[in-house]
């Protein structure tokens, strides 16, 4: 379940970034891919339809993925996306034990990961 509303929220701050962000909005310049998420099971499972400089979230699993990453399971996956700010690594440690598995072109997961710095939302001044 938390993985679920994890990939809920992410969809609605890409989506939100992509309006509202301008830094965002140039790094989606010249792109039309599809991003996917999901478990190994495939029982949760998103998508983001990049096109144009926007950002379309679908629910379930795409028939043609530009890029997939499965991870062996929601707990798993969960824990590992809220861990890879603490540590750098994460990713490619679960990708070296097979716990997450990438297909597809992996210089779109590269570009994905360049956008992860404008997740998190901006903290006020004070």
């Amino acid at each position: 379940m938390k993985f679920w509303f994890l990939l809920l929220v992410l969809g609605w701050r890409m989506r939100w970034l992509a309006n509202h962000n301008d830094a965002f909005k140039e790094k989606l310049e010249n792109k039309d891919i599809v991003l996917q998420f999901r478990t190994e099971s495939g029982k949760v499972a998103r998508y983001f339809v990049i096109r144009e400089q926007t950002v379309k979230p679908c629910g379930g699993l795409h028939p043609k993925p530009n890029m997939c990453m499965s991870f062996k399971d929601a707990q798993y996956a969960y824990k590992t996306i809220m861990n890879a700010s603490k540590d750098k690594m994460a990713f490619m440690k679960g990708m070296g034990t097979k716990d997450i598995v990438v297909t597809g072109e992996a210089q779109e997961m590269m570009w994905f990961m360049s956008l992860i710095k404008f997740f998190p939302p901006k903290k006020k001044k004070k």
